[in-house]
């Protein structure tokens, strides 16, 4: 059998999510299985099963390739007796009842949040759930909201100067910020506040977590930059110029949003 598997600082955040609601307390983890949608190399649960977290995987990607690096990586780290390889578009060749962990990773939200909304018993039969979207957060978070689920942990994680944030979706209700105790509240309307949460974090901004606010920062500084090169644009005014120019100033205004939360303005 070959050395532990290395994960890499955002593959390790997502591992460490798994069984976050207690399920080690409460369930045998002999029994506990984990379903990894988009698997690549099968990385996550051979981590996992050779830490002993959980006690069975179902390892599922779209194409042949992945699957292939996947079998061979089970069978160096000898725990291919625990997992069971399949081709699957997203969900497509999930039985329900078959695992209580769910996790989705290293795609953009888009293409994440149709798989979570495709077919929506199938999502909501998992006990718990790991998302990390390379793009687009807001996809993934609205397609939880629309699920009746609720993230009740998330981290953002900074590696190879990007971020990329981890979350934990259950069944319990958990609370967001309230808005109302940051500063500079004025009566917002819900919708702007809805959009603030589904782009940054319910969880992230309630808690004023520290990776967010320097997330916020420097997507500030890259809105700010956007917003010049818009402005200069004016001897060149077009529908496309205008309808990005507002898009821009909307994102300033929710980044604004948040970091009032954090009592600062920039």
């Amino acid at each position: 059998m070959a050395a532990d598997v290395k994960l890499s600082k955002r593959l390790t955040a997502i591992a460490e999510m798994v069984n976050a609601a207690g399920f080690g307390e409460q369930t045998d983890r002999t029994q506990y299985c984990l379903c990894d949608v988009g698997t690549d190399h099968a990385h996550i649960p051979i981590r996992l099963l050779m830490d002993g977290v959980i006690g069975r995987a179902i390892a599922m990607d779209v194409i042949d390739g992945p699957l292939e690096k996947a079998r061979g990586n089970i069978e160096l780290y000898g725990v291919a007796d625990k997992v069971t390889l399949r081709i699957s578009d997203g969900l497509d060749a999930y039985k329900p009842g078959e695992a209580q962990g769910l996790v989705i990773a290293g795609m953009g939200g888009r293409i994440m949040s149709r798989i979570l909304l495709r077919e929506p018993d199938k999502t909501r039969d998992f006990d718990e759930i790991i998302l990390q979207p390379q793009a687009d957060p807001e996809f993934v978070r609205r397609a939880v909201r629309e699920l009746g689920l609720f993230i009740d942990r998330e981290k953002i994680v900074l590696e190879d100067n990007k971020y990329y944030p981890v979350m934990h979706v259950s069944r319990i209700r958990c609370a967001g910020p309230d808005w109302k105790t940051g500063a500079d509240h004025n009566g917002d309307d819900a919708e702007l506040l809805q959009e603030a949460e589904d782009l940054f974090g319910p969880v992230l901004i309630r808690d004023r977590d520290s990776m967010l606010r320097s997330y916020l920062l420097w997507q500030k500084g890259v809105n700010d930059r956007i917003m010049y090169s818009l402005q200069k644009a004016n001897n060149a005014e077009t529908a496309a110029i205008r309808e990005k120019r507002a898009e821009v100033a909307r994102k300033e205004r929710l980044i604004r949003k948040a970091l009032e939360y954090f009592e600062i303005v920039g």
